[in-house]
């Protein structure tokens, strides 16, 4: 049998995991929650902006595919550090290049080294932690969008009222030097111990599936499971990088909210996004079934997105931000359901780094789009046209979830 870290060392590898995703979000999330002051400085059109962004999100979303693969031969110590460092590197870089097209190559090299995280967090929970430990490791691991993206946005919305949005990538490359230093600590702790045997049995086995179909059928199903919660992470990137990328603008050019105001107003969508993440956990405790849960988060995500545009004429800044909060609320259940509880779920089907690096990918297949796509369509349609695309995609994922779970039923019980 297995063995796995004691609950003392497995805790403190939950917190350095958790503490490393959550610095790499704030030194990937400060540009968007500055793209504001930078559009206005630099004198770019949105589709410009946008592009910087979407750099990231391609070479990140290629990155993931490509380290899902590979992460089973690296060392979790020394690649994680590196990766975190040159992260610092890179957002330190930003402030000082002065035109989008340098910016643009800089976010795409940060995709690049960033792309090496997630995967092999994953990978490294999945190796160390006991089962009846997983899910508290997904709920920990949960919360580093939101409060990751929080402080993102909260240190861009401090600096641009103080006049100096520069200074929200220098401290951001501050964050991510203390958390590699931090992981390096931590996970050479984690090592001594190792060697010296402190380690136990797995004291809760996963249990095999309650399904009497044979093991053909049940891989087939699982197959068709991961396929389908593949095609709607496409839409769950877009429609959550989407909102949380061009929400400032909105609120600047059509409500006339000021720069620092439209930031902080942002700012409420992930401290309030925390619950989506701990909803999903309990109606899966309830559910059991990803894919319906994500087809009911869609739907709910739908109505909200629906709700925005039709108040839209109003201009009314209070009703679009809980609209919106409760669709970042969506947006951060479905992402949690996704790229942690399914991986983690079924590590004893799929190397769990493998699977949580395919799926972000996807997530980031939609990121990328979204952030040249709605700077086009805001620039040439209109913000309206925007949000006739956030209703339409969450329309389509909650259908397609919940008729293949529908049909998975009915294919079980026959």
């Amino acid at each position: 049998m297995k063995n796995y870290l004691s609950q003392k060392h497995a805790s403190l590898l939950v917190f350095a995991c958790w503490l490393v995703y959550t610095a790499a979000y704030v030194g990937r999330l400060d540009y968007s929650a500055s793209m504001v002051k930078i559009i206005a400085q630099l004198g770019i059109t949105n589709d410009q902006g946008g592009t910087v962004y979407s750099c990231f999100a391609l070479t990140y979303g290629i990155g993931q595919l490509v380290n899902g693969l590979l992460c089973k031969y690296y060392n979790p110590k020394y690649v994680i550090t590196g990766a975190l460092s040159a992260s610092a590197l890179i957002n330190l870089l930003m402030p000082l290049s002065g035109d989008w097209r340098m910016m643009a190559l800089l976010w795409l090299c940060n995709g690049i080294v960033q792309s090496m995280l997630y995967s092999l967090i994953i990978r490294t929970i999945s190796l160390n932690i006991k089962s009846s430990g997983i899910s508290r490791a997904i709920y920990t691991m949960s919360t580093t969008v939101a409060i990751g993206t929080a402080l993102a946005y909260g240190i861009s919305a401090l600096s641009v009222a103080l006049g100096n949005w520069k200074a929200t990538f220098f401290i951001a490359a501050a964050v991510l030097l203390v958390a590699a230093g931090v992981w390096a600590f931590i996970l050479t702790k984690i090592e001594k111990a190792k060697a010296a045997g402190d380690v136990e049995a797995d004291d809760a086995p996963i249990a095999p599936s309650p399904q009497s179909a044979p093991r053909s059928r049940l891989n087939l199903l699982f197959i068709s499971t991961l396929i389908f919660i593949g095609v709607t992470a496409i839409a769950n990137g877009f429609i959550k990088d989407g909102v949380n990328n061009w929400l400032p603008k909105l609120l600047h050019d059509e409500f006339g909210v000021q720069d620092s105001l439209s930031i902080i107003l942002t700012l409420l969508l992930p401290v309030f996004s925390i619950l989506g993440a701990v909803l999903a956990r309990k109606i899966y405790l309830c559910l059991q079934n990803h894919l319906l849960i994500n087809g009911i988060f869609y739907g709910i995500a739908f109505a909200l997105a629906l709700g925005v545009y039709l108040l839209y004429p109003l201009r009314s800044v209070p009703l679009t931000m809980v609209l919106f909060i409760g669709l970042a609320c969506m947006m951060a259940a479905i992402n949690n359901v996704i790229t942690s509880m399914f991986p983690l779920d079924n590590r004893d089907k799929l190397d769990s780094g493998l699977l949580a690096g395919l799926l972000d990918t996807l997530c980031y297949v939609g990121s990328s789009s979204a952030g040249m796509l709605l700077g086009i369509l805001s620039r040439t349609q209109g913000w309206e046209s925007v949000l006739i695309l956030l209703f339409a995609l969450a329309l389509i994922a909650s259908v397609i979830c919940l008729a293949f779970s529908a049909t998975a039923k009915l294919k079980r019980k026959n």
